[in-house]
């Protein structure tokens, strides 16, 4: 004899409703079923909250892996190295300059746009080159053609684009970093005057540069 899954009265096997109470065998499958999911439920209330946890972690990971990514690229497209090239600046031309009563004059109508201008001045037996270049912002900007990191390679620097890359190591700097960022491998800054029309540097600056070559 069956059991009813509702009040527990005896039921024949063919029955499809309780004598005792009425209810029918499906309604019985039905509650046992729904009590068994409530089981279930009540067995791992957090699985929702684990699942919600898991998925921020993911998130979150993709967001900082993004980002980090990001400001790698950036950093290597703006401050990044490129090919070191051994030969230097062997073809270019340096424009000679003597200095007239301790100042050394470039003018700025001299400049070629944003191409860079090489010049070269002749103190305690050295060749003291710089350069001078219109930055993308628009301001000229003058350095050494060395740095502290590389000037025992003599190789100086080249232009690609709007930066400056050291022709030792290939570390390249913005061009409106040129004279405002120094150290390492950036091209050591040149102290100079500018009244629109003329750049003019102490000839004693360009003396004191002369360790560098």
């Amino acid at each position: 004899m069956a059991a009813c899954m509702k009040c527990g009265g005896e039921m024949k096997g063919g029955a499809k409703f309780c004598k005792s109470c009425g209810s029918g065998v499906e309604n019985g499958m039905h509650d046992e079923k729904k009590a068994r999911v409530l089981a279930g439920e009540k067995k791992n209330p957090k699985t929702p909250i684990i699942i919600s946890a898991a998925f921020a972690v993911v998130v979150a990971g993709w967001l900082i892996y993004n980002n980090t990514s990001g400001a790698r690229s950036m950093d290597r497209l703006m401050q990044g190295q490129a090919a070191p090239a051994r030969e230097g600046n062997k073809h270019l031309r340096y424009t000679p300059v003597a200095a007239e009563n301790g100042e050394v004059k470039v003018r700025l109508s001299s400049l070629q746009g944003s191409t860079a201008s090489y010049f070269v001045y002749h103190a305690n037996g050295k060749d003291v080159k710089f350069f001078v270049l219109k930055a993308s912002d628009g301001t000229v900007r003058i350095a050494l053609d060395a740095c502290t990191a590389c000037n025992h390679a003599k190789l100086g620097y080249r232009q690609n684009g709007e930066a400056m890359v050291c022709n030792n190591c290939g570390m390249s700097f913005r061009s409106t970093d040129v004279g405002r960022i120094s150290g390492g491998c950036s091209p050591i800054p040149l102290q100079n005057s500018q009244d629109g029309t003329t750049l003019t540097v102490k000839a004693k600056d360009l003396d004191e540069g002369a360790k560098y070559f």
